[in-house]
């Protein structure tokens, strides 16, 4: 078999080759980037990477496609949120490669804010207020893009003095909710039909930017509610592919939902590796053994986890720093510039050419 993974400078699906590399060698792992630098600088793990223009996004997509068809892929993994329901807009031109993601009208339902608000109201899940626009949201509250992904464009309001600073902010493409206090925590999954095949949780330990950003430190955590919560979305929308179900666990305890990402997250590292294969339902059986660890494994991004420690500590927070220097055995990078330095040298590169 062989399957395609991109954008190769993505440290997600780095994490993805890495982790079929390692525990399926009957695969061919192919990969691609519209990165130029990518011609030299690319993953260990990658055994051949393309390098795709990419003069507008529906050129890129058809340059996907004929690549695809090209070189007879079987399996088709993008993991850059920004195009996936472009994808999946022309899904019949990819082949067979995408058979084991569902459409776009369920991929939509799930992703937009605004059509997932109507979901979980009515299935009285616990969710963030929501403010109609901005001049009545009571802060501090958080502004987000109505379909955008983990971090990207979300602000947040704490003052009044930040409340009146909200130019290219508007309601059509723009939810407001409630800033929830608590710890961020997720719930991720492959599903077929709406039908759990595995899941994971996991805890967020720290955090860029430390104002609110995307997981950068994270460890195993799981309680009954949020599989059950999983489940009462799913059986609503019967969903195909991966989704990471984001709360966040008030100091009570109590478990509010924040989004849905039906796509391949960015904390996915932390269950790979702690023995949960999230591709046997496509890929079938891996051929070598994933064995039981004693310990969890804490996964982190680097570099950038240590310019977030950096920050915490001038914020006077030391609990993310203490936590990783305790634990510093068991944390794993999900690329290590030791064990892949191309690799993690890419993902570096991606942020500044």
């Amino acid at each position: 078999m062989k399957v395609l993974i991109g954008e190769i400078t993505s440290y997600k699906a780095i994490v993805i080759a890495k982790y079929l590399a390692n525990y399926y060698n009957n695969l061919s792992i192919a990969t691609y980037d519209s990165k130029l630098f990518t011609k030299k600088i690319f993953t260990k793990f990658s055994s051949q990477n393309f390098s795709i223009e990419r003069p507008d996004l529906d050129r890129y997509i058809d340059n996907l496609s004929e690549l695809i068809l090209k070189e007879n892929i079987d399996f088709f993994f993008p993991v850059h949120s920004d195009y996936i329901g472009e994808i999946l807009k022309r899904k019949e031109i990819f082949g067979n490669s995408l058979d084991y993601l569902g459409d776009l009208e369920q991929y939509e339902k799930l992703h937009d804010k605004k059509s997932l608000q109507e979901i979980v109201s009515k299935l009285n899940i616990p969710i963030p207020i929501n403010f109609p626009n901005y001049e009545n949201a009571e802060i501090p509250f958080v502004a987000k893009p109505t379909s955008g992904s983990s971090a990207k464009g979300v602000r947040y309001f704490t003052s009044e003095t930040e409340h009146f600073k909200k130019d290219e902010i508007n309601s059509e493409n723009y939810v407001f909710q409630e800033y929830i206090d608590g710890v961020g925590c997720g719930y991720s999954v492959y599903a077929v039909n709406g039908k759990i095949i595995t899941g994971y949780g996991h805890l967020r330990l720290a955090e860029f930017p430390v104002t609110g950003g995307s997981s950068i430190y994270r460890e195993s955590f799981y309680v009954n509610e949020m599989k059950e919560i999983a489940e009462q979305i799913l059986k609503e929308v019967p969903w195909t592919g991966f989704a990471m179900f984001e709360f966040k666990l008030k100091p009570n305890g109590t478990l509010v939902l924040i989004e849905v990402n039906p796509r391949i997250w960015g904390s996915i590292n932390q269950g790979l590796q702690n023995g949960v294969n999230y591709f046997e339902p496509i890929l079938g059986k891996p051929t070598k053994i994933i064995g039981n660890t004693k310990h969890e494994t804490k996964t982190y991004l680097s570099p950038q986890i240590y310019l977030s420690l950096f920050l915490y500590l001038l914020k006077g927070n030391l609990k993310p720093i203490t936590t990783f220097l305790k634990n510093i055995k068991y944390n794993k990078a999900d690329v290590s510039i030791f064990d892949d330095p191309k690799g993690w040298l890419s993902i570096i590169l991606r942020k500044i050419l």
